[in-house]
C-alpha cells in the first residue's frame, strides 16, 4: 500500500478538472466513498482524493497503473483516455489567446466538446453554435448583451468560428443532430438577409454533411418534450454520456445516470415529433423563400 504522498497542487486546468470527474465517475459506480477510495489507493487522507478529482492535484502518468488495478479499470480505451488526460494536463490550449473571453466554464465545455464523438443538440433560443454563419453568431452575441465592447464581441465571434472550424474540419468527423423549432428558423436573428443565409447554410449542410442531422419541428407539432428548455447531449468514443446544458457565459453538466437518461429519452421524443431531415428539407427552403 502506498503512503507517501503524491502530486503537489496544480492550476485546475479544463482536461485535469475532466481527468477528475472521470475518477470520480468510476469511484462512484464501485459504491466507495471519498474515504474508503482514499484507504484503497495508499493515502493517508481523503483530502488527496477529494483535491485530484477537483483537478487542483496532479497525477503522473506513472502513478495510472496503480488506479487502473485499484479502480478496476480494464477497459482499454478509457485508460488511453485517462492517460492522455494525463499527458496533456498542462498543455495550453488553443482558446487561452482569447484571453478575457473564455473563462473556465466555457473553457470545460470547449473541451469536452472537442473530445466528444456525438453530439444531439436542441435549444429553442438560438442555433447551436457549430451550425451559424458568422454573421448570425454576430447577431446572437451583440443580442444577447454578454458583452459590452465591440473588441469583447469581435473576440466571442472569432473564438466560436475557430472552435466551428477545428470541429467541423476534425478527423474522426464530430456526428452532430440538431433539432430546430420552427418559429426558431423564422426569427430573424440580425435581419431577413442574415436569417436567409443562415437557414440556406443549414440546408447546405443537411444536404451535403453526412455526419450532420437536421431535422425542424413544425408549429404543428404543438407541445413537444423538449419544452423544459434547452440542452446538449453529448457522447464520447469510451461510451459515457453527459448533457450539458450552456448559456453564453456558463455551462452546466450534467453526468449521473439516472439523469442522462431522462434527456436521452427527451432527445428520442424530439426526433419522433420532428420532421425527418428529408421532410424537413422543403420546409427550410419555404421559410428561406419567406425571408426573402
Amino acid at each position: 500500500m502506498l503512503t507517501r504522498r503524491w502530486g503537489m497542487p496544480v492550476e485546475p486546468t479544463p482536461r485535469r478538472r475532466r481527468l477528475g470527474a472521470e475518477l470520480r465517475r468510476i469511484r462512484e459506480a464501485l459504491g466507495w466513498t471519498q474515504e474508503e477510495a482514499a484507504s484503497r489507493l495508499g493515502y493517508r487522507s481523503l483530502s488527496t482524493v477529494s483535491k485530484i478529482e477537483k483537478g487542483v492535484q496532479g497525477l503522473k502518468i506513472q502513478q495510472l497503473p496503480h488506479f487502473f488495478e485499484v479502480y478496476e479499470i480494464t477497459d482499454p480505451e478509457l485508460r488511453e483516455e485517462l492517460r492522455d488526460l494525463v499527458r496533456r494536463a498542462g498543455e495550453a490550449d488553443w482558446w487561452q489567446q482569447y484571453q478575457g473571453v473564455v473563462d473556465d466554464p466555457l473553457g470545460d465545455y470547449l473541451s469536452l466538446v472537442e473530445s466528444a464523438s456525438s453530439l444531439f443538440v436542441f435549444n429553442p433560443a438560438a442555433i447551436h453554435g457549430l451550425l451559424q454563419t458568422p454573421e448570425y453568431a454576430r447577431a446572437v452575441t451583440e443580442g444577447s448583451r454578454a458583452w459590452k465592447t465591440p473588441e469583447d464581441i469581435d473576440g466571442f465571434v472569432s473564438m466560436r468560428q475557430e472552435h466551428q472550424k477545428n470541429m467541423l474540419e476534425r478527423d474522426p468527423a464530430l456526428k452532430i443532430w440538431a433539432v430546430l423549432p420552427e418559429g426558431l428558423l423564422r426569427q430573424e436573428v440580425g435581419g431577413r438577409p442574415v436569417m436567409r443565409a443562415q437557414v440556406e447554410h443549414l440546408i447546405d449542410l443537411a444536404r451535403t454533411a453526412p455526419n450532420i442531422t437536421i431535422q425542424v419541428l413544425p408549429h404543428r407539432a404543438g407541445a413537444h418534450a423538449g419544452m423544459d428548455g434547452p440542452f446538449m447531449l453529448m457522447s464520447f468514443p469510451t461510451g459515457r454520456d453527459l448533457v450539458c446544458i450552456e448559456s453564453m457565459r456558463a455551462s452546466l453538466h450534467l453526468n449521473e445516470p439516472e439523469t442522462v437518461e431522462v434527456y436521452r429519452t427527451t432527445s428520442d421524443l424530439l426526433k419522433s415529433d420532428a420532421l425527418s431531415q428529408k421532410a424537413s428539407l422543403p420546409l427550410l427552403t419555404t421559410i428561406a423563400k419567406d425571408l426573402a
